[in-house]
């Protein structure tokens, strides 16, 4: 006799079967949310300090560079020698950016043979001035009262910077800083990241 029952369909769930699939699903998803959380968070973070960083590089750059350079100069006829005059701090004779003056670095251009003749005084001073809240560095070069460059060389800093010496910042002679620091702190321009990146570009005297 034949068996006339309907067969038995397999196809589809049932309701256990897919209570258990939506809970695993559950577990699946929140634990790859986490990561990819995770991931754009880091990966924002790492964005804002690598901006940072390049302002910092960019301005130590200028800074080693201006910093090995200083050493005023002028000429004892007496002793016949051309002794150290004070190279950190100065007043520049070019008029400068409007802004907080962080510091003007100077040193001694010689354009004639003549070993008494006057050099010509060189400045750079870098100042901070006010943006929206934060501030950015400017550098300015002059020759005596002729403005050479105008560089900004930082951006986005939230505090004004401060310069340090391994002495007097204002010495002369002997007393001329040979180590001159000059300390910052960052912000990514974007607004990505609430932590500064704080960093101290040191520059050394090549002068004796």
């Amino acid at each position: 006799m034949t068996d006339r029952r309907p067969l038995r369909d397999d196809r589809g769930f049932t309701l256990v079967e897919m209570l258990m699939t939506v809970a695993i699903m559950g577990v699946i998803v929140t634990a790859l949310c986490g990561i990819v959380i995770s991931y754009f968070k880091t990966t924002v973070d790492t964005q804002a300090r690598f901006t940072e960083s390049l302002d910092v590089q960019f301005a130590a750059a200028y800074w080693q560079r201006d910093v090995a350079s200083i050493g005023v100069r002028s000429y004892d006829a007496g002793t016949k020698t051309f002794p150290l005059q004070q190279s950190v701090g100065v007043t520049p004779a070019c008029t400068l950016p409007a802004g907080t003056t962080v510091v003007t670095l100077a040193w001694s251009a010689y354009t004639s043979l003549d070993s008494t003749a006057v050099p010509s005084p060189v400045t750079v001073s870098y100042v901070a001035q006010p943006d929206g809240g934060r501030y950015d560095l400017v550098r300015r070069r002059c020759h005596g009262s002729t403005v050479v460059s105008t560089v900004e060389v930082a951006h986005s800093l939230n505090q004004i910077p401060t310069v340090t010496c391994d002495i007097a910042c204002s010495g002369s002679g002997a007393q001329v800083p040979r180590v001159v620091r000059l300390s910052m702190s960052v912000l990514d321009p974007e607004g990505n990241g609430t932590v500064a990146h704080t960093a101290t570009l040191a520059g050394e005297r090549r002068q004796s």
